[in-house]
Order: C-alpha cells, then sequence, then structure tokens
C-alpha cells in the first residue's frame, strides 16, 4: 500500500527535507568534512516500528552512497538496535531530524493501534481507523494502522457512502439509500445511528453496516442481538468514546468492528534516536 502512492510520499519528505535544509546546515559543514561515520538507530522502548524504508529513503534523497545494516522489517521490535546508517557524516546529520520525525510518528500510530487491539481481546473484532489524520499524511497513517494489525475504513470520501444521523430523517432515510444503490451501485452504504428508534428505521433496509455511534455499553450486548436476529447479513461497527478503558468492554459482545480516531489523531509518541557507534 504504502509505495502505491509513492509520489504523495515523495512530495511529503520534499517539503519536510525543505523545512530542514532549504538554507543548508552549517553547524554540521563547518565541523566535519569528508568524514565517514557509522550511525546506530536505537529503539528507546518496545514498539511496532512503521516507516523504515520511509526512513532509509530520506537519507537516500541527501547522500546515495550512504549504505544501511541490519535493518528490520516493519514490525513489532524489542527496545535496542534496530540499524545502522555508514557513510559521509554531514549526510547523516543533515537527514537525521526528518528521517526520526517520519518514523517516530509512523511507529507511534502503529504501536497505538497495537496496544488498543491486544486491549479488545476479541480476535473475532476488527479494530479500523478513521479519517482522523493529519493533513497530507493520511497514506502514513492509514499504512501504520495495518502495520500495527488494525485495518483501513475510508481513505477519502468516495471510498465507501457513510450517511451520518445528521444527514437524514427516519422519513427520508429510505428514499436516501435508494439514491444511493442508483447513483453509486458498487460503493457499500455504512449508516450511523444514535438510538434505537433510528436502528429499527434502517434495520431491514438494503444496506452493509450499520455504526452504533457512542452507544451506551450496558445496551450494546441487546442492540448486537437485536440486529444478528433482524437483519443476519449487516455487519455492525461500534464507535465514538473508544479507548483503553473501555475497548474491551464492547469488544466482549463482538461486533464485527470498533472504530477509534485516537489511534491517529493523538498516538504517543515512540522514542527512537539516532547515535554515533
Amino acid at each position: 500500500m504504502i509505495f502505491d502512492k509513492f509520489q504523495l510520499i515523495e512530495s511529503l519528505i520534499d517539503i519536510a527535507l525543505d523545512e530542514d535544509l532549504k538554507d543548508g546546515d552549517p553547524s554540521s559543514e563547518i565541523i566535519l568534512k569528508n568524514i565517514k561515520s557509522e550511525y546506530n538507530l536505537l529503539l528507546k522502548e518496545d514498539a511496532v516500528i512503521s516507516g523504515v524504508e520511509v526512513f532509509k529513503y530520506i537519507f537516500k534523497k541527501i547522500d546515495r552512497n550512504l549504505s544501511f545494516s541490519n535493518f528490520i522489517e516493519d514490525s513489532f521490535q524489542e527496545k535496542g538496535l534496530i540499524g545502522k546508517i555508514i557513510g559521509d557524516e554531514v549526510s547523516i546529520l543533515s537527514a537525521e531530524r526528518t528521517a526520526l520525525n517520519f518514523i517516530q510518528r509512523m511507529s507511534s500510530v502503529a504501536t497505538s493501534t497495537f496496544n488498543l487491539k491486544n486491549l479488545m481481546n476479541n480476535p473475532n473484532v476488527e479494530l479500523i481507523d478513521t479519517r482522523k489524520t493529519i493533513p497530507g499524511w493520511r497514506v502514513l497513517d492509514k499504512y501504520s494502522v495495518l502495520v500495527g494489525g488494525g485495518k483501513n475504513h475510508r481513505m477519502n470520501l468516495g471510498e465507501q457512502i457513510m450517511i451520518k444521523d445528521n444527514h437524514y430523517d427516519e422519513n427520508n432515510i429510505k428514499n436516501i439509500i435508494k439514491n444511493g444503490k442508483k447513483k453509486f451501485p458498487n460503493l457499500k452504504i455504512e449508516i450511523e445511528v444514535d438510538n434505537l428508534s433510528q436502528l429499527k428505521s434502517i434495520i431491514n433496509e438494503d444496506i452493509d453496516i450499520v455504526m452504533l455511534d457512542n452507544w451506551p455499553i450496558d445496551s450494546v450486548e441487546e442492540t448486537i442481538g437485536f440486529v444478528r436476529k433482524n437483519n443476519p447479513k449487516l455487519l455492525i461497527e461500534i464507535s465514538g468514546g473508544i479507548n483503553q478503558q473501555n475497548i474491551a468492554s464492547y469488544a466482549q459482545f463482538s461486533p464485527d468492528f470498533i472504530s477509534s480516531g485516537s489511534i491517529t489523531h493523538s498516538p504517543k509518541s515512540i522514542d527512537l534516536s539516532l547515535e554515533k557507534a
């Protein structure tokens, strides 16, 4: 997925490098000259690493002669050495901050996803993301969700019809669904419901997914049972206010999906550093 969007990723990297290097790197240039050095990429805590190839590519953009060794693939890693960079020291230091910014952000999202997925404690429920991503970074955020064991929801508005509760009322929902089927026959339709009355108004319609948004935990089991009984083909997503404290409680009732914006809009930073060997 990640390199299917190569042009977009390269544009992001170019913008980031320009932020740091549009006036050069005089600090390194006056101290170091033609020195070949080795630097270690160190992970300071157990985490899911995401963005290794992006990290390498940033250094290659600065200096094609840099070489890499002992690099791991994107995956869960225990703290310690996860790769080495060898080459001109000015080149390494010039690319260091930009490269670390990318791999730290991506690893943060992957680790946030991994941790929340594990807390669900139900392999039959998929953890999915939202569009609450850094503007311009969506492809990298959503790739990192996959690395962390989650699944992607919509990449953009055009990939699926999502009918929010403020798009309809119980009197016009049938016509909205009919229009959707007519104009976009190949797109799945998901409808958000906030209460039992809304759910009953769409339960027998020709849709694919129902989202239980901000549903009280004490009524989730009964509501999921109602959906399974009346429309067994209808997939169920739970969304709204999902966090580390309550996700297991929701997951125990086995909806098909639980979505969380927190894995991309506020992941905990992962501590990585580049240090001279």
